[in-house]
This record gives structure tokens, C-alpha cells and sequence, in this order.
């Protein structure tokens, strides 16, 4: 039996690699790198060049885009993610940057040999595809939301989506500031505060950073039916 390479372990925890065959792992492995983080410290930045593929083990971040003064928050990212995919693959310079919500630790993975390995390793290039997809419904999601949905809708909706629960009592922890959330959700900073209000009276107890919700299907059956 082979000996485990080092890096492994961390490649596993990352939900783009992980579902990989053993061998393609140990390819990934052998050009892998780590890095540590501290809170709001900045990965990569608007308009960089993209020397490596971000993959999270431990804490998370936020991507940004605009001027300072005038950022937009367009995802939260934390553990088993990857981000900007699209950047590196193609070569091309980062549309947002990304700005650590944590202390935590990622896995780098240069960008240069990520490519090579997509040429010739069809499992990776077949998962990265699948990743990409997701990423996409993503941002579908997200366009469909800020169009369609009102802003008790969207709060509603992304707190449900927070939680590890699918119905009964769940607490769950902003992956960020309240203004970075309600950036993220096309929304005021005091519009949030309003309707954070309003979801009181659906069992939704704020203390800080951290919500209780009394019944994940109540919250969730906000959305689609809210008040305009």
C-alpha cells in the first residue's frame, strides 16, 4: 500500500476533489500547497492575475467587487469550497476580490499546473465541470432572487439556507457582517434591520451574529408568499 501523502487529508475535505479517484488526488497532492489566513485579510484582489486555485479547509471568505466605499458583496465562502474557478482555468484577471471572514486556512493549488492536470485528467476536467454548473445555478439563483423576490423573501431565504436543518429549531451563525449579508442580498443595511424585525413574529430570535430560528418550514414558507 502506498503511503498517504500529506496533503491528501486536505484534499478531501474539499468537496470539488474529493468524489476524484485516488490517482488523480495524488496528482493534485504532489503540487498543493497551504496557506494560512487571518481575518480580514485579503486572498487576491480585483484585477490580479490568478496564480492559484482557492480551496478552503478551515474558516472562510467573502468576494467583493467595486471601489473601496462602494463594494458590492457578491458570495459568502467558507469550508470545502473553492473559489473562481473560471479565473484560473481561463487565465484571466479576477472580476472581484476575496477578503477572509475568519482566521482559517487554505489549500493553493497553482493555477498553471491546475490547467496541465485538466488536459490530462479526464476525471478532474469531468468534476470541475460539475463544479462550474453548480456555480452557475448559483448565480442564476442569486440574479432570480434580487428580481423576483422581496426583501422579507430574500432575508427568509438565506437564513433557511445557513442552517444544516431542513425542518424543527436550528441556530446558525451570518457567515459575515450585517452589512456585507445585506449587501450580498441587494438590500440596505436598515432595510435588513426592518425585516429582522418582521421575522420575529415567525420565530426568528437575534442575539449578535447568532439567529434561532423556532421551525426551519415556517421560515422557509415565507418565501414565494411574502408581504411586498
Amino acid at each position: 500500500m502506498l503511503e498517504e501523502h500529506p496533503r491528501l487529508p486536505y484534499l478531501k475535505k474539499v468537496s470539488m476533489f474529493a468524489p476524484l479517484p485516488e490517482a488523480s488526488l495524488r496528482r493534485l497532492a504532489e503540487v498543493a500547497g497551504l496557506q494560512r489566513f487571518s481575518n480580514h485579510s485579503y486572498l487576491f484582489r480585483e484585477g490580479e492575475e490568478p496564480d492559484f486555485i482557492y480551496s478552503f479547509v478551515e474558516g472562510g471568505v467573502v468576494l467583493v467587487g467595486g471601489a473601496e466605499g462602494r463594494e458590492a458583496v457578491i458570495e459568502f465562502f467558507g469550508p470545502g469550497e473553492s473559489v473562481l474557478l473560471p479565473a484560473a482555468i481561463l487565465g484571466l484577471p479576477y472580476l472581484v476580490s476575496a477578503r477572509a471572514t475568519s482566521d482559517g486556512q487554505a489549500l493553493l493549488i497553482p493555477a498553471n499546473k491546475f490547467r496541465r492536470l485538466l488536459d490530462e485528467d479526464t476525471a478532474l476536467a469531468a468534476q470541475c465541470a460539475r463544479v462550474l454548473s453548480r456555480h452557475w445555478r448559483v448565480v442564476i439563483t442569486q440574479i432570480k432572487e434580487i428580481k423576483t423576490q422581496s426583501a422579507l423573501e430574500r432575508v427568509a431565504q438565506f437564513l433557511v439556507a445557513q442552517t444544516q436543518e431542513s425542518k424543527g429549531a436550528a441556530t446558525l451563525t451570518l457567515p459575515g457582517m450585517k452589512k456585507e449579508v445585506a449587501t450580498r442580498l441587494g438590500i440596505t443595511p436598515e432595510t435588513l434591520s426592518r425585516t429582522l424585525k418582521k421575522l420575529r413574529k415567525y420565530g426568528v430570535e437575534a442575539d449578535g451574529d447568532t439567529f434561532r430560528i423556532a421551525s426551519v418550514e415556517r421560515v422557509a414558507s415565507l418565501v414565494g408568499r411574502a408581504e411586498r
